[in-house]
């Protein structure tokens, strides 16, 4: 059983509520869900948001396409933004009471959009308003149920004792989410947990919002489905990409997180934040979180903490990026190991705040000045945001350089329903500090030893220098040709040692017929898009890179030479295949691009794949959902 969705109405009045009452609903009725939420950077004043996804029976749950089965317009404004978001057979739910309006009338919605609209109303010959787009829609195969909705709240408002209109309009949320839950089948009980999960901090509220989605349930009298209960072989989880990656770094041991405000970061230390204390095997364990003037400012308090000794961690997004440059570089040159997490959105600049972009790859792999070993990896899903947060903190203290974590918009504001990842999957790994039994001068960089000794202030019993211009090996500034040389070699043999040690299948990962002759390259959050696709293109194989830097040159080569590759990305530049090219010499036979701050979907995939195939070399995907 598979069913994509879409609630969508006026930003900041309660369309993440009615998704988290919605998604959690169903989830507890023992379904998957899959889904992510798109919204303005201007929060309120009623720009028009939404979530959309899709629910299975299984997981992995296919990631959404760019047409949905089932949407639930809060508002009239929600039906003309999806009219050509609905496939054909879907249902809409939407309110009756605003058929009259048209485009203009909504002050929010983007002028080209609105204007779009118009053109398409007049070429067709309909009036431009919700009315005449819901007539058109029902006209191309999509069944409407249309609800008065002021009127409907105001009669069940009258049975539960509420008429204050601006009391009921703050249940227009639940009122439509359990419209939509009576299409699926779904029982009441189900929807009162997400009522109870959205709202669980205030018991009045709750019991009055379970009293509502009662009562609209029974406005619906047909269904479209039947999401009967069921019980999932598993322990699962409902959460998003940032919570996802807060765990993993509270898992794997960081306890100094040092940030400053950037969406969409600041969940990510959000979340950090409200679990201290952590619970842990013998009680409880206490971390530290500090909101510093600037980003600089955070990388340096997040190397310092390094240097102490603590698993430290910054999170930022690309402009908060561009400002740790030097404190990067400095953390390379003084070989202290520190997670770095991106979380990329559209740039360049202030750009698109809230929207998707994977744009800073090329300044990840190059940031700071000079020449030093890092490590950039990516994640592309929930459970790779997890383990993958473990894997970077390990790595920082292994190798004692700066690990950039490559995450993404479209992760942070993925929300899934999912088996609970297993921990243990990645081991957590820390290098015991060098502890002299005697006071002692330590070399801090000692050449005969690629990986310099953990030395820790107060623990190991030595004095040692950490010098961010160039040393010689006791950390004392070095200026001499052959000694900066040797220095030099020293510290940039940790790539090959990190090549070395890191498993292939930790670097990139293959996935489809191990003969296709065409396969699809991509990283980060384009790869539920893909694999949902390659249940369509099944001839088709899909290269995941993972490790970005060290490149992981010779498993690429294993599985690109001889065959095509189309690069798929979120940017302008296919910026992973110019990346490609040059750590490997294989030029890509196509690539597909999508830059305009939505994620890639894997219609998206399957349409740039028939495109090259028809002898397309550069495809620029311009869906907008």
């Amino acid at each position: 059983m598979e069913l994509s969705f879409l609630i969508g109405g006026p930003q900041g009045r309660g369309v993440e509520t009615a998704s988290l009452i919605f998604i959690y609903g169903v989830g507890s009725a023992g379904y998957y869900v899959y889904a992510r939420r798109e919204f303005w950077s201007n929060i309120a004043g009623g720009r028009h948001s939404y979530v959309v996804g899709t629910i299975s029976d299984r997981w992995p749950a296919p990631a959404p396409g760019n047409r949905v089965a089932l949407a639930l317009a809060l508002d009239g404004q929600a039906v003309l933004e999806h009219v050509f978001h609905l496939e054909r057979g879907a249902v809409l739910v939407y309110n009756t009471e605003e058929e009259e309006r048209d485009p203009g009338s909504y002050i929010m919605m983007a002028r080209p959009q609105a204007e779009r609209l118009a053109r398409f109303a007049k070429d067709r010959g309909f009036e431009p308003t919700v009315g005449g787009f819901v007539k058109y829609l029902r006209e191309n195969g999509v069944e409407t149920v249309g609800v008065p909705y002021g009127k409907a709240l105001r009669e069940i408002g009258g049975k539960i004792g509420v008429t204050s209109p601006v009391l009921l309009s703050r249940f227009l949320n639940t009122f439509v989410v359990a419209l939509g839950a009576a299409l699926l089948g779904l029982d009441a009980e189900y929807v009162a947990r997400g009522v109870g999960y959205a709202l669980g901090k205030k018991p009045d509220v709750v019991e009055q919002n379970k009293r509502i989605a009662q009562e609209a349930m029974r406005l619906v009298d047909r269904r479209i489905a039947t999401l009967a209960p069921r019980r999932p072989p598993e322990r699962r989880i409902f959460w998003n990409g940032n919570e996802a990656a807060s765990y993993g770094k509270i898992v794997a041991g960081v306890r100094l997180l040092a940030y400053y405000p950037i969406t969409p970061a600041t969940d990510d230390a959000m979340t950090f934040e409200r679990s201290i204390p952590f619970p842990v095997a013998d009680g409880r364990a206490g971390a530290v979180v500090l909101q510093t003037e600037d980003e600089l400012a955070a990388v340096a308090v997040a190397t310092g903490g390094a240097i102490a000794g603590a698993r430290a961690a910054t999170v930022t997004s690309g402009p908060g990026f561009s400002l740790m440059a030097e404190a990067v570089s400095m953390a390379g040159m003084m070989e202290v190991g520190v997670v770095v997490v991106v979380w990329m959105r559209a740039g360049p600049s202030t750009g698109q705040a809230t929207r998707q972009g994977q744009q800073d790859l090329l300044y990840a792999l190059f940031t700071g000045h000079g020449e030093y070993p890092k490590i950039v990896y990516s994640s592309g899903d929930l459970e790779e945001a997890f383990l993958d947060s473990i894997r970077a903190a390990n790595w920082a203290e292994r190798y004692r350089v700066p690990v950039v974590h490559l995450l993404d918009k479209n992760l942070s504001n993925t929300f899934a329903v999912m088996p609970l990842p297993n921990p243990d999957a990645v081991k957590i790994e820390r290098p015991p500090p060098a502890v002299y039994t005697a006071p002692s001068e330590a070399e801090a960089y000692p050449l005969d030893k690629t990986v310099p000794p953990r030395l820790l202030p107060g623990i190991s019993n030595a004095v040692f220098h950490l010098s961010s211009l160039e040393h010689d090996a006791a950390g004392d500034p070095e200026e001499d040709a052959e000694a900066v040389a040797k220095m030099y070699e020293r510290r940039m043999a940790k790539m090959a040692l990190i090549e070395e040690e890191i498993p292939p299948e930790e670097r990139a990962v293959y996935f489809g017929p191990e003969d296709a002759r065409d396969v699809v390259v991509g990283w980060g959050s384009v790869k539920p898009a893909v694999l949902t696709a390659l249940r369509e293109l099944k001839d088709v194989g899909f290269l995941y890179v993972k490790m970005l830097y060290p490149y992981p040159r010779d498993v690429v080569r294993r599985f690109l030479e001889g065959r095509s590759a189309l690069f798929i990305e979120n940017n302008y530049m296919a910026q992973l295949a110019l990346v490609t090219r040059m750590f490997t010499g294989l030029e890509p036979a196509a690539v597909a691009v999508k830059f305009n701050g939505r994620p890639v979907t894997a219609d998206d995939v399957v349409e740039a794949y028939k495109r090259f195939k028809e002898g397309r070399r550069r495809v620029v995907i311009e869906s907008d959902l």
